[in-house]
């Protein structure tokens, strides 16, 4: 009995030695190269030391280069980029894992993979290396087949991956933003629709306008103009490189805008025709970016805001604190107050005291309180001029001259402020401009 207990035992050993045996054989015939684990590591793929990355599909190849900050598409033509949306493909490298690697036989070839002629390349590189994809067809299950480097084992992920490469559009990592880099430091805005010209530049810290006349701007208004245009963004791109551009109304633009940032770069921006069908959306273009974009109309309608909306609404740029005297003129009076301490005093009346209330009431009229309405003038109407403020400062010096006007009954009586600039800020009938002598209490001077 032991006896054959112990030749079970003998041929089972030999049997199992068999199975390992054929087994090894078996293994060293089968594509098999390793199990699964992380595509890749954050010390052998430095994300944020990437400065070059280049993408080859079919026939279309693209160049992407850092310069600085900055990313920018260098071919098929310069452009810029958006770097997150450029490195949110590395990064999704980074999290995948390997289902599966083997080496490609017979049964799985690399022509049987699309991996002899990839469906797409991309490499990114840095100072020192750089690491290439080859990304073959996309399997069962939400697998994909890949290659790193000239590595000959073959890779199956998760086809996010390849999502990311072979269906996304390269344009959507573009910078989407019309004028990336602008803000309220900038140093100009030009804009042209059809042959009106609008010049604003800023001077300090304030902007102003150099066309189509020379004035304040409204400093709030104009800061949220500036956050709008830096805010601008297309809708995407919908051509690149058109063999015409006055299929869409970019050979002969609708509207120009022009903007030159602190650094002195500038940028255009070419409007064109409506896109079609209900929409107000049109067509636009980057100069010297060959690329078509659409514009949504409510981005439109604030890069082409009313300029009228942008003027400074008050009559004057002074500040009610510099004001030392005022001289107010009108025909055949002319009265002359000055400040005394917290008293007024008509020194051209024998310095007799009148109300500083209304003298403090007709400053914040001048300095603070904005007209109802602004208009731009071609020619200036002398004959509503009733008479002139001119706001002196504490060296003696005119500081601005505010010209009033007021209209007739027939038109309504409106009032109008002016000081030099072309814009009369209108206020309403019930104003009173004190601008004779009774107004102040004061007696008709001798001549």
């Amino acid at each position: 009995m032991a006896w054959k207990e112990t030749m079970m035992m003998v041929v089972m050993a030999v049997v199992l030695g068999a199975v390992a045996f054929l087994s090894m054989d078996l293994a060293d015939d089968s594509p098999k190269a390793g199990l699964s684990g992380p595509l890749l590591d954050r010390e052998t793929f430095p994300i944020p030391e990437f400065n070059r990355i280049e993408l080859t599909r079919g026939d279309e190849h693209w160049l992407f280069a850092r310069e600085g900050d900055e990313w920018w598409q260098l071919e098929p033509f310069r452009a810029p980029i958006e770097g997150r949306n450029l490195m949110a493909v590395a990064e999704r490298a980074v999290d995948l894992q390997v289902v599966d690697r083997f080496v490609p036989n017979d049964d799985l070839s690399l022509e049987s993979l699309n991996l002899d002629s990839p469906e797409a390349m991309m490499t990114f590189g840095w100072d020192g290396g750089s690491r290439g994809f080859r990304f073959g067809r996309r399997g069962v299950a939400g697998r994909g087949y890949l290659q790193l480097d000239d590595d000959p084992v073959v890779l199956v992920i998760n086809q996010s991956l390849h999502s990311s490469v072979l269906d996304s559009d390269p344009t959507t990592w573009r910078e989407p933003l019309l004028f990336p880099g602008f803000d309220i430091e900038g140093r100009r805005i030009r804009r042209v629709v059809g042959d009106q010209e609008l010049v604003l530049e800023r001077s300090g810290r304030k902007w102003t306008f150099e066309s189509p006349m020379k004035t304040r701007t409204d400093e709030e208004a104009m800061g949220t103009y500036v956050v709008e245009l830096a805010r601008a963004n297309a809708m995407g791109v919908m051509l690149d490189q058109p063999e015409s551009l006055s299929a869409f109304g970019l050979d002969d633009p609708l509207a120009l805008v022009e903007i030159v940032e602190k650094d002195g770069r500038s940028r255009k921006l070419m409007i064109g025709d409506r896109v079609g069908g209900r929409t107000q959306d049109r067509y636009a273009m980057i100069e010297g970016i060959p690329s078509v974009m659409r514009i949504e109309a409510r981005i439109l309608a604030a890069i082409l805001e009313d300029p009228i909306r942008l003027v400074d609404p008050r009559a004057t740029g002074i500040s009610s604190s510099s004001v030392k005297s005022i001289i107010i003129r009108s025909p055949g009076q002319e009265i002359a107050l000055e400040r005394d301490l917290d008293r007024w005093l008509a020194t051209s009346h024998d310095d007799v005291e009148v109300p500083a209330d209304r003298v403090e009431a007709l400053i914040e009229l001048l300095t603070d309180i904005p007209g109802s309405e602004v208009a731009i003038m071609d020619e200036y109407p002398r004959n509503l001029e009733v008479g002139t403020i001119t706001l002196v400062g504490y060296d003696q010096r005119p500081l601005d001259t505010v010209r009033v006007l007021r209209e007739t009954p027939e038109d309504g009586l409106r009032w109008g402020l002016e000081n030099g600039d072309g814009v009369i800020r209108i206020h309403p009938t019930l104003l009173n401009v004190p601008l004779v002598e009774r107004d102040w209490g004061l007696r008709r001077q001798s001549p």
